[in-house]
C-alpha cells in the first residue's frame, strides 16, 4: 500500500460506521508489521481519546498476529531452540523488545558458564560448578518479594535484574546446562519447577530458586510426601519446549488478571488459544 492510502485509511479511523472500522482492522492486519509505525504516528498526532483507544486497540491485535504467527514458524522449526520463543512471548508486552541485545547476553553466560566447568568431569561436579558461576559470580538471585509478579517470569527481565522467580531461573538454568551438553530436563511440581539429571543410573533434581540447591530422587519423594503431592516421580514428566511456552502464557494471564491488568491478561490468553490451534493441544494435565 502506497503511504498516501495508508494515510487516507487512518484518517477514517474515527468513522463510526462498525462496517468500516471492520475494513480498517482487515487492511490494516494484513498490512502486518509494516502497519505499526504508522498507527504509532497517528496516535501521536490525534486529540481524540476514542481514536487513540482505537488505534492501540489495532495495534495490540496486530502485535498478537506477529507474535502468534512467529511462535508457529518456530514450533515448525526441526531443531525448535526454546530462547527465541520465551523473547517471542515477552514481545506481546513489549513490542520493541531488543531480541539481538538478549540473545547476546545469554551466549555470553553459555560461554562463560562453558569456561567455568573445565575440568568438572561428574555430574555433580558440574552443576556445583553451575551453580558458583550462577548465584556467585554473575550473583543471580531468587526473587522474595513478589515471586508471582508478571515481571518476574520475563527472561529478559531476569537478564537485566538478576532476579527471577522459579519459572524463569529454572528455564535460565536449564537452557544453559543444555547447551553444555549437561543432559538435563525441565519438571513442574507443585508450583516450583526443577532441572532434572538422570542417565540411568543417577537421578537427582536441582532447584534453582533455592540457588541450585539439589535433591536425590529419593529425598525428593519424601518432600512431597510431607507436601501431599504424588510421590510417583514419574508423574512428573519433563516438558516439551511447546508446553513451557504454553506454561509460560499461562503464568502471564493469571499474573496480569491478579495485578487487574485485564487489557494484558485478555492478550495473553487470546495467544494461548491461537497457540492451542495451531499445535493442537489442549489443556496441560500431564504435560
Amino acid at each position: 500500500m502506497e503511504p498516501a492510502q495508508l494515510q487516507a485509511l487512518l484518517r477514517l479511523l474515527d468513522d463510526p460506521d462498525p462496517d468500516v472500522q471492520a475494513h480498517i482492522a482487515s487492511v490494516l492486519r494484513g498490512l502486518g508489521e509494516a502497519a505499526i509505525p504508522a498507527l504509532e504516528q497517528e496516535w501521536l498526532q490525534t486529540t481524540d481519546p476514542a481514536t487513540q483507544q482505537r488505534i492501540e486497540q489495532l495495534l495490540e491485535e496486530l502485535q498478537l498476529d506477529l507474535v502468534a504467527q512467529a511462535l508457529h514458524a518456530w514450533r515448525l522449526e526441526p531443531s525448535q531452540p526454546l530462547l527465541p520463543a520465551l523473547l517471542q512471548v515477552a514481545r506481546l508486552r513489549y513490542p520493541a523488545l531488543d531480541l539481538m541485545k538478549y540473545t547476546h547476553a545469554y551466549s555470553r553466560l553459555v560461554h562463560t558458564a562453558w569456561l567455568s566447568l573445565q575440568g568438572a568431569s561428574d555430574p555433580f561436579e558440574k552443576v556445583l560448578a553451575l551453580n558458583k558461576h550462577l548465584f556467585v559470580q554473575e550473583r543471580f538471585q531468587p526473587e522474595r518479594t513478589r515471586p508471582q509478579a508478571a515481571r518476574s517470569y520475563f527472561l529478559h527481565e531476569l537478564l537485566d535484574t538478576r532476579h527471577g522467580n522459579s519459572f524463569s531461573l529454572s528455564v535460565l538454568y536449564y537452557l544453559i546446562a543444555s547447551e553444555l551438553g549437561m543432559g538435563v530436563s525441565l519438571v513442574g511440581i507443585g508450583e516450583r519447577y526443577l532441572v532434572r539429571y538422570f542417565d540411568g543410573l543417577t537421578h537427582f533434581y536441582v532447584d534453582p530458586y533455592q540457588r541450585g540447591s539439589f535433591l536425590l530422587a529419593v529425598q525428593l519423594q519424601e518432600v512431597l510426601r510431607r507436601v501431599g503431592l504424588s510421590d510417583n516421580l514419574a508423574h512428573y514428566r519433563p516438558l516439551s519446549a511447546p508446553y513451557v511456552i504454553l506454561r509460560l502464557i499461562d503464568h502471564f494471564t493469571q499474573a496480569y488478571a491478579a495485578e487487574g491488568e485485564t487489557s494484558k491478561a485478555r492478550l495473553y490468553a487470546q495467544l494461548r488459544e491461537r497457540l492451542d490451534a495451531q499445535l493442537g493441544v489442549g489443556t496441560l494435565s500431564g504435560a
